[in-house]
């Protein structure tokens, strides 16, 4: 299933997204939709465990050993259970396959085997093979009690997938603390046509916290041709800060639209949408900016291990004039936004990805039309809860980027010769911590953003720290 995710304590390499950042608008995209991603390593089955003892670097050369092994001494199960492990986890789900039916034909009626023949149908989704060996492997007797567990896990999320309504989402809260929340210069002498002028209090950087509240909710449903669908998600953004109050913000979009499943074109695991956006801000209490536009995004997976997500959004946007910024409305117009990200799972434990934007925003006024082009560079480190407060891994999350902006037409009461050119970097790291059963988790986040521009009402710096709670439904 392929989707725009953001999961908590994992980054499947099956289902994401790109993320990148701008200086001035920082609308927080949390992705909600409740990914299917099984990872067959945690099992909880002896053989996985044995498996497991061998780095992934080694897993190729330990599945050669195990294969001579098997053929040495066709009926010695254990030997077969493992080389079924270790095949699965790297992707060689055919051996797999092949070998736990074989035992089942020298010993009938394994459940713990008859469970992984229907997780690797599952992930190959085959779900109606999936399900009758699940079903199986609770039809006999003495079935150990974390098989009937599992199988009763792995069966109701099958009943779920196969529901043609769907919602599902994530729900974030938290509290942040920024070093220049109003992106302002830390400077208060700015040159303006060459005549220094100085900042009032107002106009300088200020440190403030906040909290806030995001909600990302997705709505599918199928439309029982050939896996398309209907989509539709919703987000919210929310915050309240505590001394710069003119920074309080909502902000709102919704996106809809059909999702085609391509495999009909001979593209396997690999979807296409296409959808419209509505979408509005508030800021300070009163409508700051409204749009509307359409989209259309490809995500498909590669292989195993890598997929790729790419999206074009055609935006026209409004703002509205106030006393405070009675010349918001110069900034309306269209922008048209490129974004393509390619996600590989290097081992089972990290996962690489790389993500490339172009922006392009024709406005009203030509000092205020400016193209975009960055990148954005990370990586995902997934490991074992130190405290047992989970059965599902905690992550480390580290990403660096960079955007560059050129404007088209110089801001004639700043600088009358020189258009504005900003470069803009940032380092974040996250460390995201799975409480219970792994639907909700702690977040903590760090950030250093830098803007460095020629006009120096635009130069900044912001380091930030944010603490959050997230619950996934």
């Amino acid at each position: 299933m392929l989707g725009n995710v953001t999961s908590i304590g994992s980054n499947s390499p099956r289902i994401w997204a790109g993320r990148t950042g701008n200086g001035r608008s920082r609308a927080h995209r949390f992705g909600g939709l409740l990914a299917l991603a099984l990872v067959f390593g945690t099992a909880g089955l002896d053989g996985a465990a044995q498996a497991q003892q061998f780095p992934a670097a080694n897993l190729a050369a330990r599945q050669q050993q195990l294969l001579q092994a098997t053929l040495a001494e066709p009926q010695n199960l254990d030997i077969a259970f493992e080389y079924a492990m270790v095949s699965a986890q790297i992707g060689d789900h055919e051996a797999a396959i092949g070998t736990l039916e074989r035992m089942l034909v020298y010993a009938p009626g394994l459940p713990r085997v008859q469970l992984e023949l229907g997780v690797l149908y599952m992930r190959l989704g085959a779900k109606d093979m999936a399900r009758n060996y699940f079903e199986s492997a609770i039809s006999g007797p003495n079935v150990p009690p974390e098989v009937t567990q599992r199988v009763n896990y792995f069966l109701a999320a099958i009943e779920e997938q196969e529901a043609p309504a769907k919602v599902s989402g994530l729900l974030t809260a938290g509290v942040r603390a920024q070093s220049n929340a109003n992106a302002a210069p830390e400077n208060r002498t700015i040159n303006l046509n060459g005549t220094a002028f100085t900042l009032d209090d107002a106009g300088t950087g200020k440190a403030d916290i906040n909290a806030f509240l995001s909600a990302n909710v997705r709505f599918s449903y199928d439309l029982a041709s050939q896996g398309d669908r209907l989509e539709a998600d919703l987000i919210f953004y929310g915050a309240r800060y505590g001394d710069i109050s003119r920074l309080d913000t909502e902000m709102a979009e919704i996106t809809f639209g059909p999702s085609f499943n391509l495999a009909r074109f001979g593209i396997d695991d690999a979807r296409l949408g296409i959808y419209g956006i509505a979408t509005g801000i508030r800021l300070d209490g009163a409508n700051y900016s409204g749009g509307f536009g359409a989209g259309a995004r490809v995500a498909m997976n590669l292989s195993e291990r890598a997929g790729l997500l790419a999206r074009v959004e055609v935006r026209h946007s409004w703002f509205n004039d106030t006393v405070k910024q009675p010349n918001l409305s110069d900034r309306a117009g269209y922008a048209v936004r490129i974004v393509s990200g390619y996600q590989y799972r290097l081992t089972e434990t990290f996962t690489a990805r790389l993500t490339l934007l172009g922006d392009v925003v024709t406005a009203n006024k030509a000092y205020k039309s400016n193209t975009a082009s960055g990148f954005s560079a990370g990586g995902t480190y997934r490991f074992s809860s130190p405290f047992r407060l989970s059965a599902a891994p905690w992550s480390v999350d580290v990403e660096g980027g960079y955007l560059y902006r050129a404007y088209n037409e110089p801001d004639r009461l700043i600088n009358r010769s020189r258009a504005q050119r900003d470069n803009e970097g940032w380092l974040r790291s996250s460390l995201t911590m799975p409480l219970g059963e792994g639907k909700t988790a702690i977040g903590l986040t760090g950030e250093l953003r830098r803007q460095q521009s020629n006009y120096d009402l635009n130069d900044y710096t912001n380091a930030s720290g944010m603490l959050s709670v997230m619950r996934r439904f």
